[in-house]
């Protein structure tokens, strides 16, 4: 008949509604789960008579609907003790999370100041930031601290079993935070504090059976780290990780702390990196308001320079020496030195503009500007030697033939006045010259002067002619020869000067830059803790 079939159905969808909800149908006050601060793994609630066991199913589907407002209900009744129902840790009706674990210190035979314990799983230095001065750490950051107001049941088995946490602890929720006084934290020097997620946030609190609270959370931060960079890129710097209370002084609470950090799982940096203490005298920091207790870490970064005295240092200083090669050349080849010199000079000036670009702003010229200066100063000053050897040597030049002389050969148009008027010019060419060859051929040979039909408009031809038979004839400059014994004892002593000085200059830049020890600025006024 139709719709038979309909009833089965629904017959079968109750008995599913029926399995999937007892626990629902159940009072609160007699769930527990290992999300609850109570217990977890097996938590027996007692009802009539009645032991009720619950699984790790149970404790899945709590947690995934603790974030609704019954769930929370929920939680917050589990926090606190019930006379009726068994319990690992539960906190007191009268608990308030407002107040300070330090003012119940009557309760346990601790006594002020106070003490906090950091541990620092630290999986990398993820990036240090030369522009903004910043390095960024990724981490687990973890607090504990001491609650003696907590109800702990000794005698529970959830102590001493291993899938509710190690021995002597119990893993809850991170959300039973909610309900418990946890401390405030300063991070000095903090820029970002972003917290790892996943499909949820990457944290985890263990109630420990000593009355400690544990804290633990997945974290990437960035911290300001104060660098110098006067001598970059042969600087080194120290950043340290500070955290501590953010109220209480250190007269009220003190901390320890811990760090691990598993170099294998360090990517490639910049800088090489070495994690130690903090020293002594940074475990306190001074402020108007007080002084207060800090721990942490500081990393020493030394910068690779391998990349730099490849790319930078090692071109410079060759560029150097072959600028030396520019004494070898005689002062009478003025292009070839001439243009060695300036090209040296412009590369040099390029390869500074460049390194001007990627360098951090520094107080005063760096240990890399320092020295391609040094370098263009170099270039610069054997381009000035060679400017003083030309100027010894600078003598006005007669030209050969003078202009009067030019001009009467290429306008005079009867042959007899050309061959006076050659004549003349050869008259006083040997009037200016000190040294005078004669022609190899005589005018009259040529029977110049017999071509009496040579029209006016071959003067000019006449002319080069006699300019070409006349090529021999020279104009020597007399120069002293004292002054070329000067040149050349400059350019000899530039020559063995030049190489040791500025192997000098390279040992002496060497070991002032040279670090052992660096020390970090200091922004604060620091003191030794007492």
């Amino acid at each position: 008949m139709p719709g038979s079939g309909f009833w089965p159905i629904f017959c079968f969808i109750l008995l599913i509604i029926r399995w999937v909800s007892p626990y629902e149908t159940l009072p609160h006050e007699m769930i527990t789960s290992g999300a609850s601060p109570c217990s977890t793994g097996n938590c027996k609630s007692f009802d009539e008579g009645h032991t009720l066991d619950y699984n790790d199913e149970l404790e899945s589907s709590y947690f995934t609907h603790s974030s609704t407002s019954p769930g929370l209900s929920l939680l917050m009744d589990n926090n606190y003790c019930n006379p009726n129902r068994s319990y690992v840790w539960c906190l007191p009706r009268d608990y308030n999370q407002e107040k300070h674990p330090f003012t119940y210190s009557h309760l346990t035979n601790k006594s002020l100041p106070w003490r906090y314990d950091f541990k620092f799983v630290v999986e990398e230095i993820s990036n240090v930031n030369d522009k903004a001065q910043t390095m960024s750490i990724s981490m687990y950051f973890g607090v504990s601290w001491l609650d003696p107001r907590l109800q702990i049941n000794a005698t529970a088995k959830e102590w001493t079993e291993v899938k509710t946490g190690p021995k002597n602890e119990v893993n809850v929720s991170p959300e039973s935070l909610r309900y418990i006084w946890y401390p405030e934290l300063e991070i000095y020097g903090l820029e970002r504090f972003g917290r790892q997620r996943v499909l949820k946030e990457m944290s985890g609190v263990r109630i420990r059976k000593n009355k400690t609270i544990h804290y633990e959370l997945g974290v990437r931060v960035t911290v300001s780290c104060r660098m110098m960079f006067d001598d970059y890129p042969l600087d080194a710097h120290t950043c340290q990780f500070q955290v501590g209370s953010y109220y209480d002084t250190n007269k009220i609470v003190t901390c320890t702390s811990s760090y691990v950090h598993d170099i294998s799982r360090q990517r490639s940096l910049q800088h090489y990196i070495q994690f130690e203490d903090l020293p002594e005298k940074d475990q306190s920091v001074v402020l108007p308001s007080g002084t207060y207790a800090a721990c942490g870490f500081q990393v020493q970064l030394q910068r690779k320079q391998m990349q730099y005295l490849i790319q930078v240092y090692l071109p410079s200083c060759m560029f150097v020496v072959v600028s030396w090669v520019s004494f070898l050349i005689k002062p009478e080849v003025v292009p070839g030195r001439m243009a060695l010199l300036v090209t040296l000079f412009l590369v040099l000036i390029n390869i500074f503009n460049s390194v001007r670009e990627r360098a951090p702003i520094s107080s005063r010229l760096n240990a890399v500007d320092l020295y391609l200066v040094v370098c263009i100063f170099w270039v610069f000053g054997a381009l000035m030697e060679y400017a003083v050897i030309l100027l010894l040597l600078k003598k006005r030049r007669r030209p050969k033939y003078s202009i009067d002389t030019g001009l009467k050969n290429m306008f005079h148009s009867n042959n007899g006045e050309m061959a006076k008027c050659t004549q003349a010019s050869s008259n006083e060419l040997e009037l200016q010259s000190p040294i005078i060859r004669r022609p190899k051929k005589s005018l009259q040979d040529e029977d110049l002067c017999n071509n009496t039909q040579r029209p006016a408009e071959d003067a000019t031809t006449t002319t080069r002619y006699y300019l070409e038979q006349t090529h021999d004839i020279q104009v020597t400059d007399h120069v002293n020869p004292h002054m070329h014994a000067v040149c050349d004892n400059i350019d000899a002593w530039s020559m063995w000067l030049s190489p040791p000085l500025f192997i000098i200059f390279n040992l002496a830049y060497g070991f002032a830059y040279q670090h052992v020890d660096v020390d970090p600025p200091e922004p604060h006024q620091f003191q030794e803790d007492t």
